[in-house]
């Protein structure tokens, strides 16, 4: 299945599926009717074509040295391989932006 995340306000079955896909891939559960949540967490998605990519543009590298093991970051949900990309969910982003709701 493909999400389009910019059809989660309108579109009850993207939110549905998001709100699987958090779940199952980043341990993040929330409603799919919390529609605030699920906008929220779909600005702290971020889609690299390779670990490495991820690595080289996020920061992670830098601010994370000793992290950076492709083990170390799909073992513990930094980044999952979804759709044949690397998707990285920012829970300091989103914790943030869910005070702002």
């Amino acid at each position: 299945m493909t999400i389009d995340l910019s059809q989660i306000k309108e579109n009850s079955m993207v939110r549905y599926g998001f709100k699987i896909l958090l779940m199952r891939e980043f341990d993040i559960h929330i409603n799919e009717t919390d529609v605030g949540r699920l906008i929220a967490a779909a600005d702290c998605i971020e889609i690299y074509d390779s670990i490495e990519e991820f690595l080289d543009r996020s920061g992670w590298k830098k601010d994370n040295p000793e992290l950076c093991a492709e083990a170390y970051l799909l073992d513990n949900r930094i980044c999952r391989n979804i759709q044949g990309k690397v998707w990285y969910f920012s829970r300091l982003r989103y914790e943030k932006k869910c005070l702002e709701i």
